[in-house]
């Protein structure tokens, strides 16, 4: 069982230099062919996902249908390098409490 990528160009030259392979998609339609591909193939156990096209409604729906019904693959959705998440992240939180206990 392997790991398999979908997303930019960085975000595969970063998993192909750890030995993951994967496919650069630009547009909504490359990733509706990718991801369709790689659910097909049985050798996959995890695939990670850029975030940039994940939220689009076909590609939602395949995911969490994916993640709803199915054991296999293991799907992860990571950001993409080229835009900025409005997700908060986890190393800002932190360090915003520390900063804040450091003041009392």
């Amino acid at each position: 069982m392997i790991g398999y990528v979908i997303g930019d160009n960085d975000m595969l030259t970063g998993f192909r230099s750890v030995g993951v392979d994967g496919v650069e998609v630009t547009s909504l339609d490359e990733t509706e062919k990718a991801l369709t591909n790689a659910l097909k193939r049985t050798d996959i156990a995890i695939l990670i996902v850029s975030d940039t096209f994940s939220n689009e409604p076909s590609i939602r729906k395949k995911i969490d249908y994916v993640r709803l019904e199915c054991t296999s693959p293991l799907i992860v959705e990571i950001p993409s390098s080229k835009k900025h998440s409005n997700k908060v992240q986890l190393s800002d939180i932190i360090g915003k409490i520390l900063s804040s206990q450091q003041g009392e």
